[in-house]
């Protein structure tokens, strides 16, 4: 019988190139201290589809959750120090960094979906970008996309058409806010999550741009709908 059983951390790299985690409460003061910069940060709006660890499925995330966001083509943590192969913030971690052992995930597990740190949570309540993000909700909520991945093919003329509306409504206001707030990418991925666009091209719907805005062109069953 082998004597090596891991109990501790080997510092591999193997997690950190996985993705990087959702913050929780307990992370807030790295945020407020500038340990995370917002600049770091990705929202997963409600709706979102995203991988589950505890099914092992993609699924809609049932809370808001922003996470430390991924470089590279595999999205490894935005932290992760290549020359090092190790963490770049690893006194300063989040609490899934410091509970996650790969050896035994029942802890890391339990953290899923559970005290999850909001945008509203993470700002101040005077930031000037705090009632856009607000009204940005109300105008452009995440669609149905569970609904939407299980039937493109038999989507409703209504429906497509309200989808392209909503992608096109949602851009025009991002480009707003960033034009008047000059915010940069990364800070825009933060306030406002990705674009709408952007999560429908995973769905396998192609987009392309026309002189009256955003097309979508929508999967049929000869072209591989469902």
């Amino acid at each position: 019988m082998s004597g090596n059983i891991q109990n501790t951390c080997l510092r591999c790299g193997t997690c950190c190139i996985q993705g990087g985690p959702a913050l929780h409460r307990q992370d807030l003061n790295l945020v407020r201290s500038d340990r995370i910069t917002l600049s770091k940060l990705i929202t997963v709006r409600k709706g979102e589809l995203a991988h589950n660890p505890k099914t092992g499925r993609v699924q809609a995330v049932r809370a808001e959750l922003v996470k430390i966001s991924g470089t590279g083509q595999d999205w490894r943590c935005g932290y992760y120090d290549e020359v090092h192969k190790g963490c770049g913030i690893y006194g300063h971690r989040p609490q899934a960094c410091e509970v996650l052992k790969c050896w035994d995930t029942e802890e890391i597990l339990g953290l899923v979906e559970q005290d999850l740190l909001s945008r509203l949570d993470i700002l101040e309540a005077d930031n000037p970008i705090v009632p856009l993000l607000i009204e940005h909700e109300r105008i452009c909520p995440c669609p149905d996309l569970e609904g939407i991945a299980g039937g493109l093919a038999d989507l409703s003329a209504a429906m497509k058409t309200e989808m392209e509306a909503l992608v096109g409504r949602d851009l025009r206001f991002r480009t707003k806010v960033i034009r008047e707030h000059g915010l940069q990418l990364a800070e825009e991925l933060f306030y406002f999550g990705r674009p709408l666009f952007q999560l429908l091209q995973q769905l396998g719907i192609r987009i392309s741009e026309t002189p009256a805005g955003i097309a979508l062109h929508w999967p049929t069953r000869k072209d591989g709908g469902t």
